[in-house]
C-alpha cells in the first residue's frame, strides 16, 4: 500500500536531492508545490513527479522512481493518481517531453505531436525553449 500527496514546503530539500541522485537537473524545475510524492506507509519514497500547472493545461515534469521500492504496479497507481490530481485540478490536458516515445506513456493515453500543437502559453515555459529537435512531446487530452 502507498499513497500519492503533494509535496509541502518541508519536502523542498528531500525533492531535490532525489530528484538529482537521478541524474536529472533541479535548476527550473516548478515550485515545489507542484510535485506529487508517492511513498509507503512507513514513509520510504516510491517516486516524486512534478505537475506545473499552466492555464489549463499539465506539464509533467521530473518523473523519478525509487528503483528498490518500484514495481509496474506500484508504477501503474501512481501514475493513475497523478492524472487524478491533474483531473481534481480541473486541468484539459497534460504534456510530457522525453528523449523518446515511451510505450508506458502511451497506455495512459499519450499520444506523440508536433510542438505547434502545443498551446502558446504551454510552449513559453523553459522546457520547451530549452529543448532541441530530439525531444519527444506527449499530450494527454483530460476532457
Amino acid at each position: 500500500m502507498f499513497l500519492v500527496r503533494k509535496a509541502t514546503q518541508e519536502d523542498a530539500a528531500a525533492v531535490w536531492d532525489f530528484v538529482s541522485r537521478s541524474g536529472l537537473k533541479v535548476d527550473g524545475l516548478p515550485a515545489i508545490e507542484s510535485f506529487l510524492i508517492a511513498e509507503s506507509e512507513t514513509k520510504e519514497w516510491l517516486g516524486v513527479i512534478g505537475l506545473e500547472t499552466i492555464g489549463a493545461s499539465g506539464l509533467l515534469r521530473a518523473l523519478v522512481l525509487n528503483r528498490s521500492g518500484s514495481t509496474s504496479e506500484r508504477l501503474l497507481r501512481f501514475f493513475d493518481q497523478v492524472v487524478l490530481f491533474a483531473k481534481e485540478a480541473n486541468l484539459d490536458e497534460l504534456f510530457l517531453t522525453s528523449k523518446e516515445e515511451s510505450f508506458f506513456f502511451q497506455v495512459f493515453g499519450f499520444s506523440t505531436i508536433s510542438l505547434a500543437e502545443v498551446p502558446e502559453l504551454v510552449r513559453e515555459n523553459e522546457l520547451f525553449s530549452n529543448q532541441s529537435d530530439q525531444r519527444i512531446i506527449m499530450r494527454k487530452r483530460l476532457i
